[in-house]
C-alpha cells in the first residue's frame, strides 16, 4: 500500500512539474478541461499537424486524425511529422504515431478514411469529438460539416495555409468564457458603496492616537473610505462630483498625512477617484444576464444556470452589485492591518459565494436537473462574475451567404484601405476554394509556373465570389492587380512550413481558448499576409 501510494504520488508531481508553466495560465480546472477532450483533425497536413502538435503537449485527452490520403514526397518538405521512410503508407497512421510521442500521456488514433467520403456518408462519426480542426477541405463538404456541427454546438476551426496565405475560421454557435483574465483587471474594493462590514471596521480605526509608524502603515483603503464618510457628511451625503470638489477631495487626503513619507496615503491620492466612481455592474455582464438564455430550464449549461442564479443573487442579498471577488491589491501597510483587511474582504466574498450556491441549488430543484454544481464551480465563477464574456458567432453558411452588413464591411474595407486590405487575400482564398469546386483541383498544381488558362479561371473564380458577396465589380480591379492573382495562383495550393507553423500556434491557442472556456477568443476570421508579415482579424 504505501509503494503504491508513493508510485501515485510521484506520478502526481510528475505531471504537476511537467505541465508547471501552462497551469500558471489556465490552473488545474483549464487542464482538467483539456484532459477530457478529445479532438479531431481532418488531414495531417503540414498546418494540421502543428496545429495538434500544439495540443499534444500541453496534454489534451486524446485527438483522433482522419485522412485517406498517403504519403507523397512533397509532404516531406513541409510536414515534420512525416519521414522519409513513410513515403507510400498512410498519411493519418504515421503522423498520430510521431504526435503520440511528444507526449506519452495522449492517447491517439488514426481513421484511414477520405474525409470528404465520412462526411457525405457517415457524418455522425464527427459527433463524439469535443473540437474539429478542418484543413484541406473542399467547400462543400466544410459547409456541411460545418452546419452539422453548428447544430450540435461543436467547436468547428478551419485552418488554412496556402503558399505565404493563411487563414483560420472558428465556427460555434456561442462560446461562453467565466475566466476572460484581462491584463489589467481593477481591484474590486468596493470604496464608493462599502458593504457594511467594511464601513464598521474602518469606523474603529482612529488615527489621531496612533504612533507615527502604525499610522504611516494604515491601508490607504481604510483613508479612503474614511475620508468619504467624512466628505459625505458635510456635504449633504453626495460624493465628490465637480472637476473642483475632486481636488479638493484630493487635498484633503493629502493634508492629512503627518510627513511627505507617509506612502499609504502617497497610494490614496491617485486611488481616490475609487471614491467617487461607484460600483457598477459591466455593460456586458448586465447583457449576459438579460439574455433569454439566462432563463433556464432542464436543457441549460452550466453557465446559463450560474447566471440565472447571479441574476438572483444581484436583485436579492446583492442589492444591485455582484458578488465580491475577496482580493485585495499589495499596498503599504502593516501586516496586521493588511491581513485583517484581506480576512474582511476574503469573508464577505464568501457569505457572497455561499448565497450564490443557495441560489443555484434552488434553480436546479426547480428545473428538475438532477446533481449540482461543484462548489469550487460556484465559487470560480463569483469571483470572476465581473468579467463574463459571451461571444455569439456567425455561422458558415451566413458567412456564404451575402448579407447587406457584410457586403458593407467588406465594400467599405477595400475602399478604404485598398490592395493593402487583408480583406484581398481573404477573397483570394475563396476564389481558390471556388475554382476547385469547379475543376477538382487548385489553380497551379501542375504547373509551378501557373499557366495562363489556370489564371483566367481563377480570375473568373474571384469574380463568382466577388458576386456572391454582393461586392461591386469595379472594386476587383482596384485591389487586385493580375500580379496578386498570379502569385496566389502559382501557389499550386503548396504548405511553407514557415507559414503553417505560424498559423499552427494560432489555431491552437484558440482551439485552447475554446477547450478551457478561458481567455476571450476570436471572433470569427484571422488572415495572415506572409507577403507583407501582416495579419487581421474581422467578424464574416
Amino acid at each position: 500500500l504505501c509503494l503504491a501510494t508513493s508510485s501515485l504520488m510521484a506520478k502526481k508531481i510528475t505531471a504537476s512539474e511537467k505541465y508547471d508553466r501552462q497551469l500558471r495560465l489556465w490552473g488545474e480546472e483549464g487542464q482538467a478541461r483539456l484532459e477530457k477532450a478529445h479532438v479531431c483533425l481532418i488531414n495531417a497536413c503540414a498546418a494540421g499537424t502543428e496545429t495538434l502538435k500544439n495540443l499534444v503537449l500541453p496534454g489534451i485527452g486524446s485527438f483522433t486524425i482522419v485522412d485517406g490520403s498517403k504519403v507523397e514526397p512533397h509532404d516531406l518538405g513541409t510536414n515534420f511529422f512525416l519521414d522519409r521512410e513513410s513515403l507510400g503508407t498512410p498519411r493519418a497512421v504515421k503522423a498520430a504515431e510521431l504526435l503520440r510521442e511528444l507526449n506519452e500521456a495522449v492517447k491517439g488514433f488514426s481513421v484511414e478514411d477520405d474525409p470528404v467520403s465520412l462526411i457525405h456518408n457517415n457524418i455522425n462519426f464527427f459527433q463524439t469529438f469535443t473540437l474539429v480542426i478542418a484543413t484541406q477541405l473542399p467547400e462543400v463538404p466544410l459547409r456541411k460539416l460545418a452546419t452539422f456541427l453548428f447544430e450540435r454546438r461543436i467547436p468547428l476551426l478551419v485552418v488554412k495555409s496556402t503558399g505565404f496565405i493563411g487563414s483560420l475560421r472558428v465556427s460555434v454557435p456561442e462560446h461562453t468564457v467565466v475566466e476572460s483574465k484581462p491584463d489589467d483587471p481593477p481591484a474590486d474594493l468596493r470604496i464608493h458603496t462599502p458593504f457594511p462590514e467594511l464601513s464598521q471596521y474602518c469606523s474603529t480605526v482612529d488615527l489621531s492616537p496612533l504612533d507615527d509608524y502604525e499610522f504611516g502603515h494604515i491601508p490607504f483603503v481604510i483613508i479612503l473610505v474614511k475620508a468619504l464618510e467624512k466628505w459625505k457628511s458635510e456635504h449633504g451625503g453626495k460624493v465628490p462630483e465637480t472637476r473642483a470638489e475632486k481636488d479638493e477631495f484630493k487635498q484633503t487626503i493629502k493634508s492629512g498625512a503627518r510627513n511627505q513619507d507617509n506612502k499609504n496615503f502617497l497610494e490614496a491620492v491617485p486611488a481616490a477617484m475609487k471614491a467617487w466612481m461607484p460600483t457598477t455592474i459591466p455593460s456586458e455582464v448586465a447583457d449576459i444576464m438579460k439574455d433569454e438564455k439566462a432563463s433556464v430550464n432542464e436543457k441549460s449549461t452550466e453557465f446559463w444556470i450560474l447566471v440565472s442564479a447571479l441574476r438572483e443573487f444581484v436583485s436579492q442579498e446583492g442589492k444591485g452589485f455582484l458578488p465580491l471577488s475577496g482580493g485585495i491589491p499589495d499596498m503599504h501597510a502593516s501586516t496586521d492591518q493588511h491581513v485583517a483587511l484581506q480576512r474582511l474582504y476574503r469573508d464577505k466574498a464568501q457569505q457572497d459565494v455561499q448565497a450564490l450556491s443557495l441560489h443555484v441549488d434552488a434553480i436546479l430543484a426547480r428545473i428538475g436537473r438532477p446533481g449540482t454544481i461543484s462548489p469550487e464551480t460556484v465559487k470560480n465563477f463569483a469571483k470572476n462574475s465581473r468579467f463574463l464574456t459571451l461571444v455569439r458567432y456567425r455561422s458558415l453558411e451566413e458567412e456564404y451567404t451575402a448579407s447587406p452588413s457584410q457586403t458593407q464591411m467588406i465594400t467599405n474595407d477595400l475602399q478604404t484601405n485598398g490592395n493593402s486590405s487583408n480583406l484581398v487575400y481573404y477573397l483570394l482564398l475563396r476564389g481558390l476554394d471556388r475554382f476547385y469546386q469547379a475543376h477538382t483541383r487548385y489553380p497551379g498544381v501542375f504547373d509551378n509556373n501557373a499557366t495562363e488558362a489556370d489564371v483566367t479561371q481563377f480570375k473568373t473564380a474571384i469574380q463568382g465570389v466577388f458576386s456572391d458577396l454582393g461586392l461591386p465589380s469595379t472594386i476587383m480591379g482596384d485591389v487586385m492587380g493580375d500580379d496578386t492573382i498570379f502569385e496566389v495562383a502559382r501557389y499550386g495550393a503548396c504548405e511553407l512550413h514557415s507559414v503553417s507553423a505560424l498559423m499552427g500556434g494560432v489555431a491552437s491557442q484558440e482551439a485552447i481558448k475554446m477547450l478551457t472556456h478561458q481567455y476571450i477568443p476570436l471572433n470569427n476570421t484571422f488572415v495572415y499576409n506572409g507577403l507583407n508579415s501582416t495579419s487581421s482579424s474581422f467578424v464574416m
